[in-house]
């Protein structure tokens, strides 16, 4: 993030767009991982990266989601 102020919507957006990025770089890793290296080792810390991205992604979507539903109740009243 950069230190000038920004909205928290926007904080929560960036938050969301990098762990999305985040995902798909996980993703693209356990795809492109041998199978079996270190007796399935490598599998499994490609996994452990993918769920970690996971975890994130939904955190911040979560996150995302409430900020955005108080601004839309704010900007109601």
């Amino acid at each position: 993030m950069n230190p000038r102020r920004e909205s928290p919507e926007a904080v929560a957006l960036e938050r969301f767009i990098m762990a999305t990025r985040a995902v798909h770089a996980a993703f693209d890793a356990t795809r492109g991982e041998p199978d079996f290296i270190d007796g399935g080792q490598s599998i499994a810390r490609s996994q452990e990266r993918l769920d970690a991205a996971l975890q994130e992604l939904e955190t911040s979507e979560r996150t995302l989601d409430a900020i955005l539903a108080g601004s839309a109740g704010h900007a109601g009243h």
